[in-house]
């Protein structure tokens, strides 16, 4: 009877140690999003070169509108420049030299994003993430995680975010210390794990956004029903905001 008990006992002291360690992790590198062969996104606008890699494919863009699913990493070259539109109408921008990783779960109805996920590998992005409290977009690099619900902002690799419109929570990964970035501020989580944070002239905000303007040039924005397939294989239609080139455009 005694060991008996004594044996609950340690299980139960196993149970708990599991339990402390598990909550302790950090929530963003704990909970995985599950992988599915649902349309998260797609690929609005582009400049070359840009490739989607996936385990089962490595393809080239050579035209507007390539859908991405949950799991695929969007890679720009040397002079590469992507503009990502979500089922939820937010937009990433992404400049040349970049990799990221895009997850991403949808509604029941397959039509839109509730969680997303981008792992920034390399470069950077600039970003128009939609206000709905309902659904979490979260961006992380080697040593942040930034969580948004609605706002204008830009993420590098190298752990730097500035916002230009709205408010990012910003956690630094190796101490979990906690950081609201609003209008104009900014954050740099240094390689010893210092952080620097400020503010933004205009003149400094403008030149962070300057170098995503190759997407933004003579674009007008338009109503577009577009259709997505999910993994039942079943066609959803769903109308979004796009950006095309205005007939006044060179390109």
């Amino acid at each position: 009877m005694k060991k008996t008990v004594g044996l609950l006992i340690v299980i139960v002291l196993v149970v708990a140690g599991v339990y402390l360690f598990s909550t302790s992790t950090d929530e963003s590198e704990r909970v995985a999003l599950v992988e599915t062969d649902d349309e998260v996104a797609y690929v609005r606008r582009y400049v070359p070169s840009v490739t989607v890699t996936n385990v089962s494919y490595a393809d080239s863009l050579e035209e507007v509108g390539r859908a991405l699913i949950s799991g695929d990493t969007l890679t720009t070259g040397n002079s590469g420049y992507a503009m990502v539109l979500f089922l939820d109408e937010s937009i990433a921008r992404v400049s040349p030299s970049s990799q990221m990783v895009i997850r991403s779960e949808l509604n029941p109805e397959r039509n839109l994003n509730i969680r997303t996920h981008v792992g920034m590998l390399l470069g950077g992005m600039f970003l128009d993430v939609e206000s709905r409290p309902d659904r979490e977009f979260e961006i992380t690099t080697t040593r942040a995680v930034a969580s948004v619900k609605g706002t204008r902002f830009g993420v590098t690799a190298d752990d730097k975010i500035w916002v230009e419109e709205g408010e990012v929570e910003v956690t630094i990964r190796e101490t979990g210390e906690i950081r609201s970035l609003s209008n104009k501020m900014y954050l740099q989580v240094e390689a010893d794990g210092t952080v620097d944070s400020g503010e933004l002239t205009d003149q400094e905000l403008a030149e962070l956004a300057d170098e995503f303007q190759i997407l933004e040039s003579d674009l007008i924005e338009r109503d577009m029903k577009i259709q997505f397939r999910n993994s039942a294989g079943d066609t959803v239609e769903e109308q979004i905001k796009v950006f095309e080139q205005s007939e006044s455009s060179d390109e």
